[in-house]
């Protein structure tokens, strides 16, 4: 009997490690996409799609809600990462989310538009947080098969491919939509990686 209710007990204290991490994550996430979405429709055209995302980071009508976004969705990664490491999740996992999140923060802090360096350390910086999400997505996908694991990475991945394309001089340019796509994508995964969260005995 008491073997029942201890089962009982962990099965709820997992649950509820799961329910907190995806309402942080979805909270976090959908304060990002709209914050993302509010600077598209202050500004579009040919020159965000040839920037992509980081040019609301410059852009003087969209920089507060660029931040705003940014910010917010760091602090969740950050929160997020720590209830990863809680739930049991490999290190690639939670410190990879972490990685991400100090990421979003290094990419206000150097606009494309400051000078050579600055670009340099932006683009640098993008292309790192863009894998350290794919090896996250690819962790999860290589490990916990499922539909939507699967469909997650695969949206990823596709934005990862077209922006590969669209980041040369091949007039190409659909950046914008590239990295929509990667972090739709990215945040997908990240909600499926909370569905095998599991509670640290004693929680």
């Amino acid at each position: 009997m008491q073997g029942n209710e201890r089962t009982s007990i962990d099965q709820g204290t997992d649950l509820d490690l799961r329910r907190r991490t995806f309402r942080v994550l979805v909270t976090t996430q959908a304060i990002f996409f709209a914050a993302l979405a509010w600077c598209v429709l202050l500004v579009h055209g040919d020159g965000v799609q040839d920037a992509g995302i980081s040019y609301y980071g410059v852009h003087g009508r969209t920089i507060p809600f660029a931040i705003l976004g940014y910010l917010v969705a760091a602090i969740g990664l950050w929160r997020a990462s720590t209830m990863f490491k809680q739930g049991g999740l490999d290190p690639l996992v939670w410190v990879g989310v972490r990685v991400v999140a100090v990421m979003l923060v290094l990419l206000l802090a150097t606009p494309y538009t400051g000078g050579a360096f600055l670009n340099w350390a932006h683009m640098t910086t993008g292309v790192i947080s863009a894998l350290v999400q794919l090896a996250i997505s690819w962790s999860l996908v290589r490990r916990f098969v499922s539909v939507g694991a699967a469909m997650g990475f695969g949206v990823q991945l596709l934005g990862g491919v077209l922006g590969a394309f669209s980041l040369p001089d091949w007039h190409f340019q659909i950046l914008l939509t590239a990295e929509v796509l990667i972090e739709l994508g990215f945040s997908w995964c990240l909600l499926e990686w909370t569905k095998v969260l599991v509670a640290p005995t004693g929680e």
